[in-house]
């Protein structure tokens, strides 16, 4: 089984959480953003990544490969047994996928990619716009939404993963969620 990707997509490192809290073995093919290897569009339609090759079997996006991956091996699961809380962490794994990325990922943009692509200076008009009328709403749902302590639904799965990695990224971006706020969240 191959993953392709760059650990610094939020998208590819929920993908590779899952392969390693299930235990699966696979092979892990850097696949940067813009510059995929020849063949790529093969394995990927879209150009974007995660994708994965799984013998012949090859599919992208990040909610479908989790999805995936449950199903091939069910053993550790990382989807609650329960039909309800399993709808429930479909829905924060989507919410976490775009609602949240979509607020929280510019930090990590402005502040990083455009830097090591030459791109400019970082929009800080747009981030201070993010910070004060977009993001407080996305984390008060965050913050409404996650335990003061542990896992979403016991143990570690997509949801939890799918939470985390944007943040993580908007981290690096240096953006930090007010503990004071949101203190769930940010032990989360």
């Amino acid at each position: 089984m191959k993953i392709y990707g760059a650990n610094l997509s939020p998208f590819v490192r929920k993908v590779l959480a899952v392969c390693s809290i299930k235990g699966l073995d696979y092979e892990h093919q850097v696949v940067t953003p813009g510059s995929p290897p020849e063949g790529y569009l093969k394995i990927s339609p879209l150009g974007k990544i995660p994708a994965l090759e799984d013998g012949d079997l090859a599919v992208s996006d990040s909610s479908v490969i989790c999805e995936y991956l449950e199903e091939k091996y069910p053993a550790i699961p990382v989807l609650p047994a329960d039909p309800a809380d399993r709808a429930r962490a479909r829905w924060l794994e989507e919410f976490a996928d775009t609602r949240l990325v979509e607020a929280v990922a510019p930090f990590f943009f402005e502040n990083v990619f455009k830097g090591i692509l030459g791109m400019g200076e970082p929009d800080t008009a747009k981030l201070e716009q993010l910070a004060t009328e977009v993001i407080p709403g996305r984390l008060e749902y965050v913050e409404s939404q996650v335990p003061a302590e542990g896992f979403l639904f016991g143990t570690i799965g997509t949801a939890d993963a799918a939470l985390c990695s944007p943040l993580i990224n908007a981290g690096y971006g240096g953006f930090e969620a007010d503990a004071s706020l949101y203190p769930n969240t940010v032990a989360f």
